[in-house]
């Protein structure tokens, strides 16, 4: 580090990428479609038989693994039938191994075109080392 001071202060200062700016090419910027990761996506689906199937084969048609997948009934769904379904929004939370974000963005497409949700998804890129 004194080294640099020393250069600096004698007016040496070589380019700071090692080659001068000018001759530096311009930043390619990824898109964020091609990113690649696990997910944590928070749906809010309807409380009826066969929708969480319907969220796991639209995630496996895209070739989605899911590490885990967790569904709560509201609490305050009063009216229920005799299976303790109340056919009422509740959400329901998928954590995905890697994917890209436009296979997910897919499946979730799909899934609201089937009708299998009752809100927007809301979806967290997980980074893992």
């Amino acid at each position: 580090m004194v080294a640099d001071i020393a250069d600096v202060a004698a007016g040496r200062t070589p380019p700071a990428f090692g080659r001068p700016v000018a001759s530096l090419n311009p930043p390619v910027r990824a898109e964020m479609q091609r990113h690649q990761g696990g997910y944590y996506i928070r749906l809010t689906v309807h409380d009826r038989p066969g929708v969480a199937a319907g969220v796991a084969t639209k995630m496996a048609e895209r070739e989605i693994s899911l590490e885990s997948i967790l569904q709560h009934r509201s609490e305050s769904a009063a009216a229920r039938d005799r299976h303790g379904r109340s056919g009422l929004p509740v959400p329901l939370v998928l954590i995905t191994y890697a994917a890209t974000e436009a296979a997910i963005r897919a499946s979730l497409d799909a899934m609201a075109a089937d009708g299998l949700l009752s809100e927007p998804p809301q979806l967290i890129r997980i980074e893992r080392e």
